[in-house]
């Protein structure tokens, strides 16, 4: 049984693992070869012309990748900070209003406004084709709220009172005795929020027409799903080949690919947590 088992995760292995290895072997072959034999297993020819082109200088790439590195840095902050401290408003105590601040809040993950009113919004505010309607709209999300709400709901009040009896204000229990605490939980959802920004798009594709403010994945999505018809831009130095696509995507995937086994861990552990304190 257990050989069946090994070969069945194997088996699982190379499905999932083929289709990457097949992408890299596509991006450093020239591209007659590509057309000849669509499903590589070894390369038959090794160019690394796509990389030169996707490394150039005057590759539209950096600018898309400048643009997603604020939205990184600065859109996490800002997701996270939000985020965290409205889950902390509302654990605390009953206060005015706080039940209708919260089913307006649960609302918003069942029901949409819809496209169009949401255009609307954004053109009212000022936002359209503006670099901070990437970031301004995704101030809170609900289901990581939620997981902040019921953690720090879930540790014991005895902390807040003897806080008090020392002399601590709201704001000195908040920024000392929780946040301390609930570091894996603030790292998970940093590194979800992190992941999302990085593969940010969407939104540059409804409101954003200043390909500067274009971010890589928008960037990527047009070179691959637009091809040659939008070349100019993509990028200035390349042609449009598959090889080429395939070494843009690894120039996209790699960075998190990267980090992502040394922040493994507090996936893992916020989930944990967040999983038996929720």
């Amino acid at each position: 049984m257990d050989w069946v088992i090994f070969a069945f995760l194997f088996i699982y292995g190379l499905i999932i693992i083929y289709p990457f290895y097949n992408a890299f072997l596509i991006s450093i072959s020239p591209d007659e070869v590509y057309t000849k034999t669509p499903f590589l297993l070894f390369p038959k020819q090794i160019d690394w012309s796509n990389y030169k082109q996707v490394f150039a200088p005057e590759s539209t790439l950096w600018g898309g990748l400048k643009v997603t590195l604020v939205l990184l840095f600065v859109g996490t902050a800002y997701q996270l900070f939000f985020t965290v401290i409205t889950g902390y408003a509302l654990s605390r105590n009953k206060w005015v209003g706080k039940n209708f601040v919260m089913n307006m809040i649960l609302v918003t993950m069942f029901f949409g406004g819809g496209l169009i009113p949401y255009m609307n919004l954004i053109s009212k505010l000022g936002l359209y084709d503006n670099f901070l309607v990437m970031i301004i709209p995704g101030a809170i999300d609900t289901y990581n709220m939620l997981l902040m709400r019921n953690y720090f709901a879930s540790l014991p009040p005895e902390l807040e009172e003897s806080a008090k009896i020392d002399g601590a204000n709201d704001l000195q229990i908040f920024v000392k005795v929780y946040l301390p605490m609930s570091l894996p939980m603030l790292a998970t959802i940093g590194l979800f929020f992190a992941v999302g920004n990085w593969n940010s798009w969407y939104n540059a594709m409804l409101f954003i027409k200043n390909p500067d403010y274009m971010p890589l994945q928008y960037v990527l999505r047009e070179l691959i799903v637009e091809g040659s018809s939008n070349m100019e831009r993509v990028t200035e130095a390349a042609t449009i080949t598959e090889g080429f696509k395939m070494a843009s995507v690894f120039f996209t995937i790699v960075p998190m690919m990267c980090f992502y086994p040394f922040l493994q861990k507090f996936f893992v552990k916020g989930l944990v947590v967040g999983a038996i304190k929720g």
